[in-house]
């Protein structure tokens, strides 16, 4: 009874400890639906549109797209500037521009390659006089031109200056450059070193030489930046680049790479006295593209963005970016979107960063968090070398907060298994059939060569990958991307494509084109096809962007079309990967209550096991039998208990919790082999007359079978006790039987 009772308190216990693990509201487990989304439409482009692949020669062109106006395409390349149709492709001007001689030999004396050494075109601007600004790498020596568009329809060089700080020197290095035609000025993002150790943001009046530059050898400003672009907006223009995070270094010196946008004020005119020469109002902030997880996992290298797209729901204006993982064996790629209002945010009213010695931690400082206006530092004033001091912001032009992504989750995830994505080309308010709602549609390049075609439906919904297209031949990696009216531009180091935005005719059924879920795509019910229009409001056109489905596409016969499943794929290379990114592992309710479940099931089944046993045991069958006597020692009957009710000594066979009979000791050879477990036992006399009697076990083993455990030995005052009242023959040997 006293285990009976101890069962249910145990039994009560752990159903308490049950109910209050499930009570308990499950971790939250992120859903990436935007991970490895499968498109819905896949196409071979190679062949498809129109293609440059510059003027015959060795070596890569190292193609750059700088300038898209219009009509015209200016495209940076080796030695050359190629003035393109958009539509056809096809060469309208071209500029030759190559590096003296003496300067290639200089170049490849310095230990550059001869492929180095040559003059690519980097950076070409429009300006006021509506001349072009050229920079060129020039075999390691930068070197700029203006040139001016005569009647005849050529170009003539006016004038040449040092391009240092304007065009990088290597070819490779990422550079950016933006034009401000108010100020008649030029803000580039690059090195001014042969070496390239000195990076810097750097502004120059073209009509004089007056300029601004970063602080230099200073890595709290910037740290091995590659920059990425960069753009005008409001008063200040914006940089967006990576490089090493000083604040993230730890004691093991391990750098991480770190996604930023700096910005500076466009009418920055220095800071006071020794300092004119230097930015007064540079500032920078890290950027926040990143799965939210127990340990979320951080995309931090930049590697493309759009420029600013207006959002007049929210009357903010929207970038698009790609970023990356660092190198590894699960390195992935993401698209996040930012508003320029969070940005603007972070730099007017943010925390600043400061670290007070090289050995101290970083720590945010809220001296300025609430001050706007000319005393916050980094803020225009209308004359900044009247600022009394601007030691702070020269010393901690770092913001304490990260600038958040617009949404929770990235657009899109590729995982390890997909080529990285490089570039991006954003193309908004793409009005759909019959309502005036538009969506905005992106354009992805890849590393393999493929654009992937994207619609983003709203900021809570997954995003929608209508297409891929391998576009080159060669898998070249996609290293410029730009969407116009009517053609997408890809661009790699040694070829140029331009394919329509949209490839309705692949789909041969109502289902097929309204499954697409592309803007550009409706189903044509007089035409019975699927097509694209400018104007939609004349015919009857189907068409659902927002759920890929219609009633009136019930009896096309293809109900599901021809497009891709849109579950989110995953390959069996990404389960490793899913693995880090969900964080797999058991919950701490679902761990408890599996221990609760195996706990419950052994005491349940150890208690059946032993109350049958116990019943066996003191069962009637047990000790109630007849006992058989013999003068020699005779057996026991089936069943019976290990001392005869006379004292004599008897052998009892234990097998398994069974009782069988066996042979006397008497009745067998010493030769015989016992493969059972036996023991011998007697009844010894007590040392007063008349006294109880002593059961002791005498020899006890282990049987070869290993069906039975060992008695307890004897002492040697028992043998002694044996050997004076035992009643066996004086010829008896004892033999080992073993339990």
């Amino acid at each position: 009874m006293v285990a009976v009772s101890i069962f249910f308190q145990l039994l009560t216990l752990l159903v308490l400890a049950a109910s209050v693990a499930r009570s308990r509201k499950p971790d939250p487990r992120p859903e990436f639906s935007n991970l490895n989304v499968r498109p819905r439409q896949s196409l071979n482009g190679a062949s498809l549109g129109q293609r440059f692949r510059g003027t015959p020669k060795s070596g890569s062109d190292h193609f750059k797209l700088l300038v898209a106006d219009g009509e015209s395409l200016m495209v940076g390349a080796r030695d050359a500037v190629y003035n393109l149709s958009i539509s056809s492709v096809e060469p309208q001007h071209i500029i030759n521009w190559t590096s003296p001689e003496p300067t290639v030999v200089e170049c490849q004396m310095k230990g550059k390659s001869h492929e180095e050494c040559h003059n690519y075109i980097r950076v070409m601007v429009k300006t006021n006089d509506g001349r072009a600004l050229i920079c060129g790498t020039n075999a390691f020596a930068p070197k700029c031109r203006e040139y001016e568009y005569s009647s005849d329809g050529s170009f003539q060089m006016r004038r040449q200056f040092d391009g240092q700080a304007i065009s990088p020197y290597d070819p490779h290095d990422n550079s950016t450059a933006v034009f401000l035609s108010d100020t008649n000025e030029i803000f580039a993002g690059t090195v001014s070193d042969f070496a390239g150790n000195d990076p810097l943001i750097y502004r120059k009046q073209l009509n004089n030489e007056k300029s601004l530059r970063t602080q230099r050898d200073d890595f709290k400003i910037l740290d091995a930046p590659n920059f990425v672009s960069s753009f005008v907006y409001g008063d200040y223009v914006y940089f967006w680049f990576r490089e090493i995070a000083a604040e993230a270094i730890d004691n093991n010196n391990e750098k991480q790479v770190y996604a930023r946008v700096a910005r500076v004020c466009k009418y920055d005119r220095g800071g006071p006295r020794a300092t004119q020469d230097r930015w007064s109002t540079f500032l920078k902030a890290r950027l926040n593209c990143s799965l939210h997880a127990d340990q979320p996992v951080y995309f931090n290298e930049l590697q493309s963005v759009s420029d600013p797209v207006y959002d007049e729901a929210n009357n903010d204006a929207l970038v698009y970016a790609v970023f990356a993982t660092p190198n590894s064996a699960l390195r992935m790629s993401a698209i996040c979107s930012f508003t320029m209002s969070s940005v603007r945010r972070v730099f007017e009213h943010g925390a600043f960063k400061i670290q007070k010695t090289s050995q101290s931690s970083w720590q945010p400082y809220h001296k300025y968090s609430y001050q706007s206006g000319e005393s916050r530092p980094g803020s225009c004033v209308p004359d900044s070398r009247s600022l009394k001091d601007v030691s702070f912001i020269l010393r901690n032009p770092l913001l304490h907060d990260a600038i958040p992504a617009r949404t929770a989750q990235p657009l899109l995830i590729e995982g390890s298994n997909r080529p990285e994505m490089t570039q991006i080309a954003v193309l908004p308010k793409v009005r759909s059939v019959g309502s005036s709602m538009t969506y905005t549609v992106i354009y992805v390049g890849t590393l393999d060569g493929r654009v992937l075609k994207l619609v983003e439906i709203n900021s809570t919904s997954p995003t929608v990958v209508v297409q891929q297209m391998s576009l080159f031949a060669k898998g070249s990696p996609v290293v410029n991307l730009i969407a116009t009216d009517h053609k997408l531009v890809a661009v790699s180091i040694d070829e140029i494509a331009a394919v329509p935005l949209h490839n309705c005719g692949q789909q041969t059924s109502c289902s097929g084109c309204l499954r697409l879920r592309d803007p550009f795509c409706a189903w044509d019910e007089q035409k019975q096809i699927c097509t694209h229009t400018s104007d939609w409001d004349s015919g009857s056109f189907v068409q659902n962007v927002a759920t890929g489905f219609s009633e009136l596409c019930r009896n096309d016969g293809d109900p599901f079309g021809k497009t891709l499943d849109d579950f989110p794929m995953m390959h069996i290379n990404d389960v490793q990967a899913a693995s880090v990114i969900r964080g797999d592992s058991y919950s701490f309710s679902n761990l408890v209550f599996a221990v609760v479940i195996a706990v419950l099931v052994a005491i349940v089944a150890g208690f059946v096991v032993g109350y049958r046993t116990a019943n066996w045991r003191n069962g009637p069958g047990v000790h109630g039998h007849q006992r058989h006597h013999h003068s020699s020692g005779g057996s026991s009957s089936d069943g019976g208990s290990d001392y005869e009710y006379g004292g004599r000594a008897r052998l009892t066979r234990h097998d398994s919790l069974t009782v069988a009979k066996i042979d006397h000791v008497y009745g067998s050879s010493p030769n015989r082999q016992l493969g059972d477990a036996v023991s011998l036992v007697l009844t010894l006399p007590s040392n007063g007359s008349g006294g109880a009697q002593q059961i002791v076990p005498v020899i006890g083993s282990i049987s070869a079978a290993g069906s039975g455990v060992a008695t307890p030995k004897i002492d040697r005052s028992l043998t002694t006790a044996l050997n004076a009242n035992c009643t066996l023959p004086r010829d008896y040997k004892v033999r080992k039987v073993y339990l």
